[in-house]
């Protein structure tokens, strides 16, 4: 698994934005998450796939939501060409920060209770409005006329009013965002060290000291966004990069597994065995035939 922040900017003045978005098998990158600073609502018009979200997994199929708020960290991966219908906003969008009232329209997104669930299933109560709200919102985006602003502003508090309403229904277990949010951006750091470092032998406590963390607070914090503990989370990159380069480069097994942070071979290849379920030279012989 890697994570990283999705560097997408909004238009400071009008920080919303819905498209259409076509994936097909193949085209996500397994292993790759990320996290952004952004609410993000998403349709599945079409196809099935699933969804990782903050180490748990979805099925998905026409007609669910998928909801996200600006510290989950989520991938997918495609099972058949998927449509899926995508509403993203800041929280400025909804609040300046000044209004109370203002912020209770992101209370699915922020504070979860113990029902709450990343996906909506289509036969959920009111799950057919929202989508078909999005569409009417799709619309308006598209075809810009006088007021389109106030009319997709309007319809998306509907949309969380119903999110409120029907999905946040028991006292939630409070967490303030602004501290997990802080915390994310520090692992970020972290994570960006790793990608740089992860050729070469490197400590809990110097990870956790980019950081800004103690070792046990970092250990604990990082097993719980990615599932993982610093070690194996290691391996699974080294083992997925390894098994780029056996796939498009002619170094020798022994070259790639120093270059992947391998110092020992027989432990490079139990440890691709036991991630991959094939040995180096299976993958380098399953590519050798497809040329």
């Amino acid at each position: 698994m890697y994570i990283k922040k999705d560097e997408t900017k909004f238009d400071k003045t009008y920080p919303f934005h819905i498209f259409r978005y076509y994936s097909c098998p193949g085209d996500d990158t397994e292993g790759q998450f990320h996290w952004h600073e952004f609410m993000e609502v998403t349709c599945v018009e079409d196809g099935s796939g699933c969804y990782y979200v903050n180490g748990q997994e979805y099925q998905v199929r026409a007609g669910d939501l998928i909801i996200f708020n600006n510290v989950d960290v989520h991938g997918w991966k495609t099972t058949e060409k998927m449509q899926l219908l995508v509403m993203t906003f800041s929280t400025e969008f909804i609040s300046d920060g000044t209004h109370v009232f203002d912020y209770d329209y992101l209370v699915p997104f922020v504070e979860r209770g113990s029902n709450f669930k990343n996906r909506i299933g289509k036969d959920e109560p009111y799950t057919d409005e929202i989508a078909y709200t999005m569409r009417q919102i799709l619309l308006e985006y598209r075809e810009r006329r006088l007021g389109y602003q106030l009319m997709i502003k309007a319809d998306v508090l509907r949309i969380l009013t119903i999110l409120v309403r029907h999905f946040q229904k028991e006292e939630p277990a409070r967490e303030l965002l602004s501290v997990k949010k802080t915390q994310m951006k520090r692992l970020d750091k972290a994570f960006s060290y790793i990608k740089e470092h992860y050729m070469e032998k490197i400590t809990l406590e110097e990870v956790a000291q980019v950081a800004y963390m103690s070792p046990n607070y970092f250990s604990t914090y990082f097993k719980k966004v990615t599932g993982k503990n610093l070690r194996d989370y290691l391996i699974e990159l080294r083992v997925q990069k390894a098994e780029e380069l056996l796939k498009n480069s002619d170094k020798s097994v022994l070259e790639i597994a120093g270059a992947c942070g391998f110092t020992n071979t027989s432990n490079f290849y139990r440890l691709y065995k036991k991630e991959t379920g094939r040995s180096p030279g299976e993958t380098r012989s399953k590519m050798s035939k497809k040329v």
